[in-house]
Order: structure tokens, then C-alpha cells, then sequence
């Protein structure tokens, strides 16, 4: 592969300069969009950068946003970076039954990486106070809409190896760890995407993609802002929450506007499988539709094969639906599997798998490949001692390349463990099949039962279906108890159904037994909403049994009109707290 085009986030910006064939478009509620010419955009995040450096920002100098998918987005994220500073995308309160959980995890993002700026809204404002409440740190707050300022800016010059930006990883650990990403790492790694694409006619690859994913996520971040920049083409832009309110909207923008990628984890298929119907489909036309990767987490076969065939009637090719493998650690794509076919899927032998870690064609698990590694990176598969291990056989997998992250923030242990010498244990369990890449699992997450090495996915991925139980609310855990590790169950009832709990607890016990030759130890019907999750939906198992045991696993709250205005009475207390704290620190506090 050749070297990337750009070395910095600054030489790439300036290349928009003066750019009026491209854009970002941004889909409003009544589907009208709202385009910004990306020489608008330029000339928007240099009047940020130049409000950051007027208040004193300094080079380094983290900066949190906590911002919906809009053109604010922009203008904060990529004007901190031409101000010298280190921006960090935080997700907004989006489940407001649980916001003590977000205030507190929020205010440990924050203390994290140090932050001196928090830029954010009016309306996000009135609930997030206690977030920052013990947060030395924070110089200031900013309203968003306050830094489009004509104020001088002063370029500063940077160091490729110097953070571009920090990423909140999407891991299942309590603690939140911060992915440093290097100008370097990023270009490295679009510059690996973009030659994907190669091949493809300049009109097509003009055509840019659309994205509902959201910002704070690396998909969104990099997979859909950053590589429409650096390529550079147009993205229309969906807000997630319309997504999942309405996720005809998504089919609705790919038929207008034809781009070459739109990208979703599993969840998103499995959403418009179920949600979008013929009516919502009526004069559309899919067919140009390229690219539609599908990774960010584990991918069921059923849900891409109902998917491909659902939408085929209104031309969705199925050589379009692309499995990848990537993650935040590693700038983004790893591995991308050939869009020249349709998803590649075998069967392997589920005992031999389980039992012995090697991928022998037989019956019982079903796999899709995620293809083979991008220009520029190696994928090897190690035993738990770092030893290479042979194709066929299950094992941890580890990439090296120059989009590798040189580690965390302000976290040199997890650093340590993580990337060694340039190598990243991404946590993944998989191996390598006839050249391609399966994934079947994560070391941390894997149920380990006399012997047998079972990934959560495989008994997860039979509860589908099951009268009364919410499609993807269930989570298989393994516990540690006299006798060995056990099986535990939890899993999420339908609101709507008056099934009763126990013939649900039975059913699942059932289909574990014939499926698996295994009886869970305690099957656990939860009220819906009580799984935790990260911030892009990915079940967070560990946290999960802890809260268990300790008898926290509790539903969300209702959040009705009272409770509401109680919760931001509660952040306006808060934001009392912190500016009196900032006046009698002597410090500047411009909330």
C-alpha cells in the first residue's frame, strides 16, 4: 500500500479549502436536508478553532463533546483539532430511565482524559450537571452554537504521532478507556479504505454514503465522517435516534441519494427486517447500493440472510451486504471480506470448535467470513502464551500495521497488556479458514464448562424467536460457583406479552439443552431495558453479572414529565456546584 495522502488532520482540512463539489448533507425530521458545501465547513471549524485559542486553549489540551449528529458536530470536533486541541466524542444521555449510570460514567470519561473543555448544547445542558460535578479539570463549558466567532486563528503545526483524537472505546469494562488515535494512525487507516474503493468509477465513489450511525462511535466517526473528507465525497447524515425510531428513513435516503457505502453493525439489519414494511418501501430502489459493511459486533447469519432477502425485491444486490471486522484500537477496518461476492459462510464441527479450538467443516456452528486483512496490516492468531498458532485453529487474534493505536490514555497497565511491541491483542477469539478470517467469540466473555470453550453468541444466538422474549435482549454469562463455572441466563421480557415468566424461563432452558447439551444453571426474565449496554449497544456481560449478584440489575426508571423536571432541577443544582466551585478556585467558568 502506498503512503497515505495526507500526514495530519490540518493537511487534509486544508485540501477542503475552496471545496464546493462536496458536502455534508444532514436529513431533518421532515426528510428536508440541510447541505453544507465542505468550504463552508472548512471556514466554519476555522472560526471555532480560533474561539478555542481566544478562550486559551493550548496545544494538547482535551477537549469533551457531548453533541447530536449536526453540523455543531463539526464544527467543535474538527475545530478543536485546527485550535491545537484533542477532541473526545462522549455519547449524550439517550437512556434517561438510567442517568445516574450515564452521569457517572460520563464524569469518569472526563476525568480520564483530563478534560479541559466540555462543548455541548442547550438542551443536552439542562440534564447533564451532575456529569461534571469533581471534575478539576474543566476550565469551561461551551454552548456550541457560541464558537462560530470571528476570531483570529493561529495554524498550529503537530506532530503525526500526536493524538488526532481520543475514542472512547465501546468495551464492556466499568471503567471507560480512551483509545488514543495519531494523525498518523487515522491517515494510515483511511487511506486503507479509500483503497478499497479503488477500482470503482470516480462518479460512484463521488457518490460519498449515508450514515445514521452515531458520531461518538468509531464506525460513524471514521468509518462515515472522516473517510468522506479524506476521499472526499458527500455523507448524508441521519440522526441515530431517527433511525431507530423510523428505519425506513435509512432505506429511504440510500434510494435518493445512491451512495457508494452506508455501513451498520447487526442490530440495524435485524431492525428493518422486523420494522420496515412494503408500505414504507413503496417507489424505492436499492440497487445502487455498493457497499452496506456490516461489523462493529457479532453478525447472525439468519438476520443478513433475511435482510438480503427482504430488500432484494427492491434491488438490494446481496454481493452489497459486506461482513467486516474492525475496532476502535485499530483506527477502525481490519478486515474486509469481498464485495465482488455474496457473504461467505461456513459450517463448522460445533464439538470440535468447542472441545479442541480447531475449525473442522461439520455440522453445528455456522460462521460468516469477515474476509481478509486491509492493505498494510497483519492478522496472526496466537495461543494465550503469544505463540503463532496454525491455520484451522482457534486462538486470540492480534494485528499489526500503521494504523495500530500506541495505547490508551493515561492508562499505561491496560496499554501494556493490550499492544505489545506494535501488536494488538484485539480480545477477539477467531481463525484463519482458507485464507479469511472467522470470528467465534470473545476471550473475555467465553463460558468455559468442563472443558468446553462456548462463546456467549452460540446460545445467544438460539434464543431467537421465543414467545414473549425481545429479539436481542438476551445474554448468557458464565459464574464461578462451587463446582466449576455455571450457566447463567438473562433475558429481557416483551412489554406487550402476557406470557407468563416461567414458561419463557422453561423454553429457554429447552432450546440450551437441545442446542447445546447444556442446562443453565438459572434462567433470569428481566423488565425491558434492564440489560446493560455500551454506548453503541453492545451487551455488556461482566457488568451484567456483577450487578447481579448484587442485586442491582434493576429496570430502568420511568422517565415521565415529573420525574424530567426533577432531573434537571437536579442538573441545575449541579451547575450551582460547579461554577461556584470555578469562582472560588479562581478559575474561568463561561457556562
Amino acid at each position: 500500500m502506498e503512503g497515505p495522502k495526507y500526514q495530519t488532520i490540518y493537511e487534509m482540512m486544508m485540501n477542503l479549502k475552496g471545496c464546493t463539489m462536496f458536502g455534508a448533507r444532514f436529513v431533518q425530521r421532515n426528510r428536508e436536508p440541510q447541505y453544507y458545501e465542505y468550504d463552508e465547513i472548512f471556514n466554519r471549524a476555522v472560526k471555532s478553532a480560533g474561539s478555542f485559542q481566544s478562550r486559551g486553549m493550548e496545544k494538547g489540551d482535551r477537549v469533551a463533546v457531548i453533541l447530536p449528529t449536526a453540523l455543531s458536530f463539526f464544527d467543535t470536533f474538527l475545530g478543536t483539532q485546527l485550535g491545537g486541541g484533542i477532541p473526545a466524542a462522549l455519547y449524550p444521555p439517550v437512556r434517561l430511565g438510567k442517568l445516574d449510570e450515564y452521569f457517572d460514567r460520563t464524569r469518569r470519561m472526563l476525568n480520564k482524559i483530563g478534560a479541559s473543555y466540555l462543548v455541548t448544547d442547550s438542551r443536552i445542558k439542562k440534564i447533564i450537571g451532575p456529569a461534571v460535578s469533581d471534575v478539576p479539570s474543566l476550565r469551561e463549558v461551551i454552548d456550541a452554537k457560541d464558537l462560530i466567532e470571528d476570531k483570529p486563528w493561529t495554524p498550529v503545526e503537530v506532530d503525526p504521532d500526536s493524538p488526532a483524537f481520543l475514542q472512547f472505546s465501546s468495551g464492556t469494562t466499568r471503567e471507560p478507556k480512551a483509545v488514543i488515535m495519531t494523525h498518523r494512525n487515522l491517515m494510515h487507516n483511511l487511506e486503507m479504505i479509500d483503497t478499497f474503493f479503488h477500482g470503482y468509477p470516480d462518479e460512484a465513489a463521488a457518490r460519498g454514503g449515508v450514515c445514521w450511525l452515531p458520531l461518538y462511535h468509531d464506525m460513524g466517526l471514521v468509518g462515515c465522517l472522516y473517510i468522506a473528507l479524506y476521499h472526499p465525497g458527500t455523507c448524508s447524515f441521519i440522526p441515530p435516534e431517527q433511525f431507530i425510531a423510523a428505519p425506513w428513513i435509512w432505506m429511504e435516503t440510500v434510494s435518493k441519494y445512491k451512495p457508494l457505502i452506508s455501513p451498520a453493525p447487526n442490530f440495524a439489519y435485524g431492525l428493518c427486517v422486523s420494522k420496515i414494511k412494503e408500505k414504507h418501501m413503496e417507489g424505492l430502489d436499492l440497487s445502487s447500493w455498493v457497499f452496506a459493511f456490516n461489523g462493529a459486533e457479532p453478525i447472525d447469519i439468519g438476520v443478513m440472510n433475511q435482510f438480503m432477502e427482504k430488500f432484494g425485491k427492491w434491488g438490494f444486490p446481496p454481493e452489497t451486504m459486506t461482513p467486516v471486522f474492525g475496532l476502535a484500537e485499530a483506527g477502525l477496518a481490519v478486515t474486509f471480506s469481498d464485495p465482488r461476492t455474496v457473504p461467505v459462510v461456513k459450517e463448522f464441527d460445533r464439538d470440535m470448535l468447542a472441545e479442541q479450538g480447531k475449525a473442522v467443516p461439520g455440522k453445528g456452528r455456522e460462521l460468516p467470513s469477515v474476509g481478509k486483512p486491509m492493505k498494510g496490516l497483519e492478522v496472526v492468531i496466537m495461543d494465550d502464551n503469544y505463540e503463532k498458532l496454525p491455520d484451522g485453529q482457534v486462538g486470540r487474534i492480534l494485528v499489526h500495521g500503521p494504523s495500530i493505536t500506541p495505547g490508551y490514555y493515561n492508562d499505561p497497565e491496560i496499554t501494556e497488556n493490550t499492544v505489545r511491541d506494535g501488536w494488538l491483542d484485539t480480545g477477539d477469539l477467531g481463525f484463519i479458514f482458507e485464507g479469511d478470517l472467522y470470528i467465534c467469540g470473545r476471550a473475555k466473555d467465553l463460558i468455559i464448562i468442563r472443558g468446553r470453550n462456548i462463546a456467549p453468541q452460540e446460545i445467544e444466538d438460539l434464543l431467537g424467536g421465543i414467545e414473549g422474549i425481545r429479539a436481542g435482549c438476551t445474554m448468557a454469562v458464565g459464574h464461578e460457583m462451587e463446582g466449576g463455572e455455571q450457566l447463567i441466563v438473562f433475558a429481557e421480557k416483551d412489554i406487550r406479552s402476557k406470557r407468563p415468566s416461567e414458561e419463557m424461563a422453561d423454553e429457554i432452558k429447552q432450546r440450551v439443552a437441545a442446542g447445546m447439551a447444556l442446562t443453565p444453571q438459572h434462567v433470569e426474565i428481566l423488565a425491558p431495558g434492564t440489560l446493560p449496554r455500551t454506548s453503541s449497544g453492545k451487551m455488556r456481560r461482566a457488568d451484567a453479572l456483577r450487578m447481579y449478584l448484587k442485586g442491582d440489575l434493576l429496570p430502568p426508571e420511568q422517565m415521565g414529565v415529573g420525574k424530567m423536571f426533577a432531573a434537571m432541577g437536579k442538573s441545575q443544582v449541579a451547575w450551582g456546584k460547579f461554577w461556584l466551585k470555578k469562582k472560588l478556585g479562581g478559575e474561568k467558568s463561561d457556562t
